[in-house]
């Protein structure tokens, strides 16, 4: 069935439903909630950004046809017989993202403006959208001609350092100024004494980002002063040690068509930060930086404000151009933002002479800022964050995830502003030796972020603990979303690639994120460059400082996070441009089958605990998984998800020889695994041993992987959910979507609203229950000195949309979804809540008593839904929507719609 008709038939199967047009269908309006790149106006995009928009259409039932865009250099010539740069002319597609720029080459450092219409279903073309504009980055490394990468010579393993720059510009109007700017490892950008923005280049040198300003309004005729602290302090978890650097280009373009740039060279003036000290004690093995220690009375103020005399300061040192020394690579540009929030302490409370307790509420990433004022110059107040308190009221030492959490702050004597550089993720904080009395007036706290919106998010119920557990995992995922998706902000800060995908994939539907994720997923496709070329695996936490790395299941997990992703996106360009790694992957995990058995054994890479597959982590997450297995059950469901998922890819992609190749592969995998890894009573064991002899353990892990896959037989499906269900909470957060998602494609709605709501289990509701204010690296965090702020365990979010609300996709960019709650048998009376897609928030309210239930659903343009509501006891199939009665189809205990378009419904079914 071609587009066209499937454009027909969803149009009439919905003039069967809900009744005969009267009218004939109103156009399609102006697009709307336009962005390139996923970023609204970005700056510094690459030379083949992409678009997306949202429709306007108030017509029930609606779909977008086909749509045009047209991209110019000035605004004035964005016309369809003007736009010389790229007009795509109509093109059929309901694909309203990811739309990949298509015409002339574009030029480096240089301003586009777009439009984009639409036409709906029955052929009417909509108004134009208004005009957006992106703005290019530097391209190539020619584009960095005139800026230089710089630093200050020293040895310092914690080197903080001034650079600024006098510069005047001519006396005339500033069209537009760009700053385009990397640093290893971080930096901040000031004009003229405004802060403009932060970023970080975590990534090796050779694939270094950089980061573009717009900065017009910022500068002035005359002088003008730029100005940046660096901070480079080697390698840690997440961050390799890489080279000290520096590179700056600032380009003015004047009304009048001339132009000035200012580059980062030799004339640049450096200085130390002399009140940031070096610093020798690092906080803890996972390099994540040194106890701050700060001296007040070294501060230089006003650094950065074109009045401050840098007379006395040195000149750079000049690196070289760019590609220089280890910056050998071409800058690639990054569009993630940071986001910092002040937030106030819930309390501040004296608990003795001079020392009070600071508390957030919640556990926070960021940096205190204190202003203090009075004391002796030289006097130190010592500070230290924590995540529990002592009966005494001080702050736990014991509970710190291994990691120093103090401060030393030095005072001047007079007034001073107590605020480090280098985050770190808490809820309270200790001081000690205070000079004046602290209170919510002088103590604030920087809340900070990469990119995510947790106000898109949206649930609510009638249960108060499942509110709650939201709620935990809600603000988990920004507590992770910092330079990649971080394990924790606190001790390691690294992108695992388990625990990556666990917070992006939750991201990307409660909150709409698709810059950080689509940059993360590139970078572990990197590190197969780097360092697995040829085995095809990735490493497990990327960029890191210890090189080749690898957890076997992890990499297994990457093709199940692409797949998530293109559901979510319908990215078609990342499939293609990628294919060659992602059929690495899946060969890497090909590579090591048995013949003999079929099954995977002995998948390489990882030692120690990790060897040939982490199954859980922490170890005692395991539940006594048998780990004396070389051919491990869940290795193996990983194995056929992995050549499953390269089938599929296969397909999308049009290589029809690699999609019979997986396809067979995923078959033969299933009946291996289904003939010597399940038992004659129908349970799965946890593997083969090393002569090929059944395990004697039953985890839960084993049974819920296949269950969840699809791969369980149906003659021991009931026996397999039973195993499951009797297992309670017994896995950790590496495998724990899989729990929720077998349960829920089994309607087991009853013992997942108790896995998620009883606090006696194991489980998000426990952590709730002892305090918790983000989810933990293991439910029994607080009995063993572990991570009391892991994210990873915020991918539960994904059982209560996809089961409590009901939302799944069901084709790439959410073309087709399902609404299918399950039913909760009066132990849950209502949810309400919302989804996020690139065409718009899909809206779902429903409600149940002992007569009635009632769904809600709000589906955007351009989707369409099944809709599947509980029967009841009920033997007919009718129910009605907006008032009108059908007979919907019987499929066992629920009553389905198909193919329900754009618009609002009520649907109402007598129980």
């Amino acid at each position: 069935m071609n587009k066209n008709s499937i454009v027909f038939f969803l149009f009439l199967t919905h003039s069967i439903l809900l009744g005969p047009h009267v009218a004939l269908a109103a156009m399609p309006g102006s697009p709307f909630h336009l962005r390139t790149s996923d970023k609204i106006h970005p700056v510094g995009t690459d030379n083949t950004p992409y678009f997306g928009w949202h429709i306007k259409d108030d017509d029930e039932n609606e779909i977008q046809s086909a749509y045009q865009l047209l991209v110019s250099e000035e605004p004035t010539s964005l016309t369809e017989h003007q736009a010389k740069q790229w007009n795509s002319g109509k093109v059929i597609s309901r694909k309203q993202n990811y739309v990949y720029y298509g015409g002339k080459a574009l030029d480096a450092g240089k301003r586009y403006y777009w439009k984009v219409r639409t036409w709906d279903k029955d052929g009417q073309v909509g108004a134009w959208s208004e005009t957006h504009h992106f703005d290019t980055g530097l391209l190539t490394n020619v584009d960095w001609k005139g800026a230089h990468w710089i630093k200050r010579d020293n040895d310092e393993a914690n080197d903080y350092t001034y650079f600024r720059k006098q510069a005047t510009l001519k006396d005339k109007p500033i069209k537009r100024a760009i700053a385009y700017i990397s640093a290893y490892h971080s930096y901040s950008l000031y004009i003229n004494g405004e802060a403009v923005g932060k970023g970080a280049a975590f990534h090796y040198p050779q694939y270094a980002y950089y980061k573009g300003y717009d900065v017009t309004t910022k500068l002035k005729n005359g002088a003008n002063s730029i100005a940046s602290m660096t901070h480079w302090y080697g390698g840690g978890q997440g961050r390799p040690k890489g080279e000290r650097g520096f590179i700056l280009k600032l380009i003015v373009d004047y009304t009048d068509g001339t132009q000035t740039v200012i580059g980062t060279d030799e004339t640049w003036r450096q200085h130390a930060v002399d009140h940031i000290l070096p610093g020798t004690k690092r906080r803890n093995g996972e390099g994540i930086g040194f106890i701050d220690i700060i001296d007040s009375r070294k501060t230089i103020e006003n650094w950065q404000s074109t009045q401050f005399n840098d007379n006395d300061w040195k000149n750079a040192k000049l690196i070289g151009a760019q590609p220089s020394a280890s910056f050998n690579g071409i800058l690639q540009p990054d569009l993630t933002d940071l986001k910092e929030q002040e937030i106030t302490p819930v309390s501040v409370k004296k608990i003795g002479s001079g020392s009070y307790i600071i508390d957030l509420g919640k556990i926070y990433a960021g940096v205190p800022q204190i202003s203090f004022e009075g004391g002796n110059a030289g006097d130190t107040v010592q500070m230290r964050g924590g995540f529990v308190l002592e009966p005494t009221g001080e702050v736990s030492k014991k509970m710190n995830q291994s990691t120093d959490l103090s401060y030393q702050f030095i005072l001047n004597g007079n007034k001073a502003t107590f605020q480090p550089v280098v985050y770190l993720g808490y809820r309270y904080l200790q001081v000690d030796h205070s000079p004046i009395e602290l209170n919510v007036a002088n103590v604030h706290f920087i809340t900070r972020h990469f990119e995510l919106e947790p106000e898109q998010a949206s649930f609510t119920s009638s249960n108060s603990m499942l509110n709650e557990v939201w709620a935990l995992m809600q603000h988990s995922l920004v507590l992770g979303a910092q330079e990649s998706f971080v394990d924790t902000p606190t001790r390691e800060k690294g992108a695992f690639l388990g625990d990556a995908w666990s917070q992006s994939v939750v991201t990307m539907s409660c909150m709409g994120e698709r810059a950080l994720t689509l940059r993360t997923l590139l970078e572990f496709l990197d590190s197969q460059d780097q360092y697995w070329s040829e085995e095809g695996a990735l490493n497990s936490v990327y960029p890191n400082v210890d090189g080749k790395r690898d957890i076997p299941d992890y990499t297994q997990q990457y093709l199940i996070w692409v797949w998530d992703y293109f559901l979510q996106t319908g990215n078609l360009d990342f499939l293609h441009d990628n294919y060659k790694k992602l059929r690495k992957v899946a060969m890497y995990v090909s590579n090591c089958q048995n013949e003999t058995t079929g099954l995977i054994h002995h998948l390489k890479g990882g030692s120690g605990a990790y060897k040939y597959g982490i199954i859980d982590w922490p170890a005692v997450m395991r539940f006594g998984y048998d780990m004396n297995t070389e051919a491990r059950t869940v290795i193996n469901a990983y194995a056929y998800a992995d050549f499953d998922i390269m089938s599929k890819i296969a397909h999308v992609v049009g290589n029809k020889e690699d999609q019979s190749f997986f396809h067979t592969k995923a078959i033969q995998l299933k009946d291996a695994f289904n003939r010597l890894l399940l038992q004659e009573d129908g349970l799965y064991i946890d593997g083969l041993l090393e002569n090929n002899q059944q395990s004697l353990h039953i985890s839960q892990h084993a049974n819920m992987l296949p269950l969840a896959l699809n791969m369980t037989p149906a003659t021991s499906v009931e026996k397999v959910t039973a195993q499951v269900k009797e297992g309670k909470m017994s896995v950790g957060m590496v495998t724990v979507r899989f729990l929720l998602e077998a349960l829920g494609e089994q309607k087991e709605g009853p013992h997942l609203l108790e896995l998620l709501t009883n606090p006696n289990w194991n489980g998000w509701a426990q952590t709730v229950s002892k305090g918790g204010t983000a989810t933990w690296e293991s439910w029994d965090a607080d009995q063993r000195n572990e991570s009391m702020c892991h994210p990873w365990g915020a991918v539960g979010l994904m059982g209560i949309q996809r089961y409590v609300l009901g939302i799944k996709p069901l084709s790439a960019q959410h073309d087709q979804i399902q609404i299918k709650p399950l039913d909760f048998k009066g132990q849950l009376q209502r949810a309400s809540g919302k989804y996020t897609t690139d065409k718009g928030d899909v809206a779902v309210a429903w409600q149940q008593d002992e007569s009635t239930y009632l769904l809600k659903v709000t589906i955007p343009v351009n989707i369409s839904a099944h809709i599947a509501v509980p029967k009841g006891n009920g033997q007919s199939g009718q129910l009605s929507i907006n008032g009108n009665k059908i007979d919907a189809t019987i499929n066992g205990d629920y009553l389905e719609i198909p193919n329900l378009g754009s618009g609002t419904y009520t649907i109402i079914r007598s129980l």
